[in-house]
This record gives C-alpha cells, sequence and structure tokens, in this order.
C-alpha cells in the first residue's frame, strides 16, 4: 500500500492516542464493574460491525496449493509453528467464525491435538486496546492456543466466507481440502468417523 503524503506520523499519532485513551478508560471505570462490562459490549459490538467487510489484497490460497510455514503467538504470548506437521488448520476471521470453532473447542478442548490442528484467528481488525485489555485475558481462560494474527499478514491469502470458520486440511503444507461449516455441528461432522477428513494417527 503506497503511502499518503503526511501519513509518516501516523503511527506515532494513534499510539499517543492510545496511551490517552487508555489512562482516561482507566479513570472512569475504576471501581465500576458496571461501566466496565457496558464499555466492552460497545467496543467488542463496534468491532463486529467495523470488521464485517474487510477486503484482502491477493488471490486465496486453494487445493493443491502450498503454504509456507509461519509462526504466531497463542493467547498467552508462547510461540507455535504452522508447519509440515500441521494437518488441519482452523481459521476465523470474524466473531461468527469465532464462536463455531469455539463451539467445539469449548465443549472438547482436546480436538485439536486429537487432530494435529492449530486454531488461527485474524484479529488484525482489531482495535490494539480492545485486543488487549479486553479479547487477549477473555481468551487466557481458554483451555487450548488460540493463535493470533495481529497483523493481518500471515493469513491475508486464507479463504475466508463472512459468518463461517475456514477448515484447511494439509499434507505436508500442502492444502488438500477446505471447508467452511457454518455451525459447530457441521464443523464436528467434518470429522466424524468414516467422513475421511479427519487427521491420520
Amino acid at each position: 500500500m503506497r503511502e499518503s503524503p503526511g501519513s509518516r506520523n501516523g503511527p506515532a499519532a494513534v499510539r499517543g492516542c492510545d496511551r490517552a485513551f487508555t489512562l482516561a478508560f482507566a479513570v472512569v471505570v475504576a471501581g465500576n464493574e458496571r461501566v466496565l462490562a457496558r464499555i466492552q459490549s460497545v467496543l467488542l459490538l463496534a468491532w463486529v460491525l467495523g470488521v464485517g467487510g474487510s477486503a484482502w489484497a491477493g488471490d486465496p490460497i486453494g487445493v493443491g496449493d502450498s503454504m509456507a510455514p509461519a509462526e504466531l503467538n497463542d493467547q498467552h504470548g508462547k510461540p507455535h509453528g504452522i508447519d509440515s506437521d500441521v494437518q488441519v488448520l482452523l481459521f476465523s476471521r470474524d466473531m461468527d467464525g469465532g464462536a463455531v470453532i469455539r463451539g467445539v473447542l469449548d465443549e472438547d478442548p482436546e480436538f485439536l491435538a486429537r487432530n494435529r490442528a492449530v486454531y488461527v484467528s485474524d484479529v488484525s481488525g482489531m482495535p490494539r486496546f480492545v485486543l488487549n485489555a479486553i479479547a487477549k485475558p477473555k481468551m487466557r481462560g481458554r483451555p487450548y492456543p488460540v493463535l493470533l494474527d495481529e497483523t493481518g499478514e500471515v493469513t491475508a491469502g486464507l479463504p475466508s466466507e463472512k459468518g463461517k470458520p475456514t477448515v484447511i486440511w494439509l499434507e505436508a503444507g500442502t492444502v488438500r481440502r477446505i471447508a467452511e461449516p457454518a455451525t459447530p455441528e457441521d464443523l464436528r461432522g467434518l470429522f466424524a468417523p468414516g467422513d475421511g477428513s479427519a487427521a491420520a494417527d
């Protein structure tokens, strides 16, 4: 993306606003859990409405394409590799898609290990303050890793449909199948015995 004239000071200005907003926020909500809960709901709703129509440069990967190895940190800041050992990649670009994945993982935290899978979430459209002060702390209560793409660069080429997660089956880094289940039940069904999609032992 080309940088427009006079935009080079943008990041510094944004960081300054972030710091000022964070301080003001802390003063306003200190000791008032009801206000904090209401602000959290408003901020998360604003993120949902704001990222729904995001466009991504480049053609999405397809069956037969190779995925280069990558590394992302989870909600605890622990790095995880996405390499030839990974056989299934669960990906969400919005909250509705993430809810489908969480509907399975919250009930079956061993799903990822059993299927040699990783769960990757593109959170690049989320305001930094919301991500660090609200989203990450909430994610840390989950008993499974959520790999976070905070810049959108790693996951820019992954296919996605609004409101649905993407399931990508890999074999030695090569895409062999892609699905976009609409519900947790649909996602579970993709790994049911006899479906032929579950990762091999």
